[in-house]
């Protein structure tokens, strides 16, 4: 259930790619060896979710790209801004776009093929 999930929020961040605040490569379908940022994200109704935000070649691409999404996140005390089919990113509140705060759990650089986890708090 999560894995079809995952590849429909995947699927409307590579659709919608030009719309964000936050730059989004057109192609996040990672390459065995490959590295991507991913968020963790918990929403409003207590459920973890895994936002991909990039692929990278190298850890070290990988890494300053997450340095650039973590500044912004300290910036916003820790809140970004999506929709509620979770398929926008945003570092602050748009009308009409990205009007759900959600609170950044973690970031990270994972090395694919990565298999998320999903965690659904009762």
């Amino acid at each position: 259930m999560y894995r079809n999930l995952l590849m429909i929020v995947c699927g409307l961040l590579v659709s919608s790619g030009p719309a964000f605040a936050d730059s989004i490569d057109n192609n996040i379908d990672a390459r065995p060896g490959q590295w991507s940022t991913v968020i963790a994200i918990l929403d409003n109704n207590q459920n973890h979710y895994l936002l991909k935000t990039t692929v990278n070649d190298d850890a070290e691409a990988c890494w300053t790209k997450l340095q650039d999404v973590a500044s912004k996140v300290k910036q916003e005390n820790g809140l970004i801004w999506t929709n509620p089919a979770k398929s926008v990113l945003n570092y602050e509140k748009k009308s009409g776009y990205a009007e759900v705060g959600v609170k950044v759990l973690e970031l990270r650089c994972v090395l694919e093929p990565f298999t998320p986890e999903y965690v659904k708090k009762l």
